[in-house]
């Protein structure tokens, strides 16, 4: 997903072309076990829609922070 989110935002500079990773958010599809309620996980992809003209793009955000990829420590596997 993040090679193709880079390859869209250099092909279309003149959008903002993100993608994010709203966390473990409790839903139905989990049987309600994420640990972030549906607000907390909203806000990251409200947050990128409504990203300035100047904002960055190509870019992956494990909820609000850029995330560099380099390392597997930005996702969290839950117990079961």
């Amino acid at each position: 997903m993040n090679a193709h989110t880079r390859v869209l935002a250099k092909k279309y500079p003149a959008f903002r072309i993100n993608c994010v990773c709203p966390g473990y958010v409790s839903t139905g599809i989990n049987d309600h076990t994420g640990v972030l309620s549906v607000e907390e996980g909203g806000a990251s992809p409200v947050r990128l829609a409504l990203l300035p003209d100047d904002g960055p793009s190509g870019v992956f955000f494990v909820r609000s922070e850029e995330s560099s990829l380099k390392g597997s420590s930005d996702f969290v596997v839950p117990s079961s």
